[in-house]
């Protein structure tokens, strides 16, 4: 019985498919026209262990063979939602391969998404895969709609499946830069994955920029939470880089962080109308934790000057010229050519009356430049350009 419910309840779908020159219409897919075909025990664990393997090759992007099992598992069971979604991503990946797409094909593909959908609306995987298959066809923010659609309507899922979820959920809209959205993702993904290292990393950023660009009513709360906001970062970039020891960038990122948050209490304290012995305290031990951060990744990276230079910076902050000096000569030390403490330390050195030093620095870098041992970009070139044929009462770029 149920290989005669395939034949006949499929055959629409395959009509379309097959028919040269007619686009599949994902609109008139109509999962009521199937009907529903009676399954022994037997059955059932073929199935699912069919659908299973199906599952595994498709995440693995083993494409003929999970269109082979999908397949199986149809003919089994045309009504199985999971198969249908898998089968849809093989029709789009196939489509792919053609330059152009073909649109037939994807078309096919979304056809049997929507299929697979009406068949399992509340069903993780199918909607986990229908957020995939519209990030594949290039359309990131459908991508991001489908899998908080999907969390809305899925509400009783295992773990793994609901952070499957949440993780695509919070990378789609992360990476279409919209981190106020991505956040409440991101956070109940890592409730279910705390040592994540990559979603470590992307909720410090998507914190980080929050606390860039303060938000609310009244300026001095605005700015407390967003110096949390900052703080929170901190210790998410610290955590990933405890978990991925040869991550510099986000060793980097966590005094960043820290810095940013010292800015912030800063604010509270420069702009608020009554004295703030909290924030002054505040900003003190997170320029003082920046300060540590950036000492401990420039003597965990001994090659790297960036560390040194952020350090550099940091101490400039608080207008310690001699430390930033020193930091920016130590950065040199390791990497003559590197732009940041090039430019820091000649502007240190016009800043102090001593131009000479810095027009050699400069042209040394130029030189460097040219020779492909420096990266200038356009605008940095340019400005240096500038400030060496203006003359003496220029200030430094």
């Amino acid at each position: 019985m149920s290989r005669l419910g395939f034949r006949v309840t499929i055959l629409p779908l395959a009509i379309v498919a097959a028919c040269a020159g007619v686009s599949p219409r994902p609109d008139l897919v109509d999962a009521s026209t199937f009907p529903v075909v009676s399954l022994g025990a037997e059955d059932v664990t073929t199935r699912d262990g069919l659908v299973l393997a199906a599952q595994e090759a498709v995440i693995r992007r083993r494409y003929d063979e999970a269109m082979e099992l999908a397949l199986q598992a149809l003919a089994i069971d045309p009504r199985s939602a999971r198969a249908h979604a898998i089968a849809g991503m093989v029709d789009l990946s196939r489509a792919s391969l053609q330059d152009p797409p073909d649109l037939h094909g994807s078309n096919a593909g979304e056809a049997r998404m929507a299929l697979a959908v009406q068949l399992a609306p509340a069903d993780g995987f199918v909607g986990w895969m229908q957020a995939v298959f519209l990030a594949e066809s290039k359309h990131m923010s459908a991508a991001a709609v489908a899998a908080e659609a999907a969390l809305a309507r899925c509400r009783d899922l295992p773990p793994n499946e609901r952070a499957a979820l949440l993780g695509i959920a919070g990378t789609y809209r992360y990476e279409l830069g919209e981190e106020r959205a991505a956040l409440p993702h991101l956070q109940a993904y890592l409730g279910l994955r705390p040592n994540d290292p990559t979603f470590l990393f992307r909720l410090g950023d998507c914190l980080l920029r929050k606390a860039a660009v303060p938000e609310g009513v009244t300026p001095p709360l605005a700015w407390r939470q967003a110096q949390r906001d900052a703080e929170a970062a901190a210790r998410a970039f610290r955590r990933c880089a405890e978990l991925v020891p040869g991550d510099e960038d986000a060793d980097l990122a966590a005094g960043t962080a820290l810095l940013r948050a010292a800015e912030l209490a800063d604010q509270r304290i420069t702009k608020g109308k009554t004295r703030d012995d909290r924030a002054e305290a505040e900003r003190d031990a997170n320029r003082v934790a920046a300060e540590q951060q950036f000492r401990a990744v420039a003597e965990r990276f001994p090659a790297s000057p960036l560390a040194l230079a952020e350090l550099a910076q940091a101490l400039l902050r608080r207008d310690d010229r001699e430390g930033a000096r020193s930091a920016f000569a130590a950065a040199l030390a390791r990497a003559p050519g590197h732009v940041a403490s090039v430019l820091g330390l000649a502007k240190l050195e016009a800043d102090s009356g001593d131009r000479p030093a810095a027009v050699v620095r400069l042209q040394q870098l130029l030189e460097r430049d040219t020779a492909g041992a420096a990266e200038l970009s356009d605008d940095e070139r340019e400005r240096i350009r500038r400030w060496l044929a203006a003359g003496e009462k220029s200030e430094a770029p």
